[in-house]
């Protein structure tokens, strides 16, 4: 009999506790960024722990968001944002993304999600076991008083490696 256990592989096959299965012993966990002031700019904000033999993987392109907790005036220049756990932070979310769009933040009703960025390449290099930091290295503009306070949110699924 294969052991349903999350995270024990099927023991009939390979014995217990060998993490072989396609289960693994962390599944999709979310993480999120504390309230950001888009109109700032941020280095080195802890987003996904390190977790020794684990890599994160974005889970889904649809659980890649932001949150808009407020916002006022309109949004002309959207913020130049980046994650990740290799020296330019930027093989989670690539170091050019501009997100959250203008067209999104000004027809967003807060509090409201939006669109998040497009993950980094799927060559980008992955680090086992390493931190993944938020950039946001170039602030939001914009006009009427602009000011926008939101969270980047994502999901990620862990994958085992040796």
């Amino acid at each position: 009999m294969i052991d349903a256990s999350l995270g024990m592989g099927p023991q009939s096959l390979e014995g217990p506790d060998l993490l072989s299965a396609s289960l693994s012993a962390f599944t999709m966990e979310i993480f999120q960024t504390p309230t950001l002031d888009l109109t700032k700019t941020y280095a080195d904000v802890e987003i996904i722990p390190a977790r020794p033999g684990f890599v994160p993987f974005l889970a889904s392109a649809n659980l890649n968001r932001w949150l808009i907790e407020s916002i006022t005036g309109t949004q002309t220049t959207p913020p130049t944002i980046r994650a990740g756990n290799d020296a330019g932070h930027s093989n989670f979310v690539t170091s050019t993304a501009t997100t959250p769009s203008n067209a999104a933040v000004n027809a967003a009703s807060p509090p409201s999600q939006i669109t998040g960025p497009s993950a980094a390449a799927v060559t980008a290099k992955r680090f086992p076991g390493a931190t993944v930091y938020f950039d946001l290295t170039s602030a939001a503009v914009g006009t009427g008083g602009y000011a926008c306070r939101a969270k980047y949110t994502c999901a990620v699924i862990w994958v085992a490696v040796e």
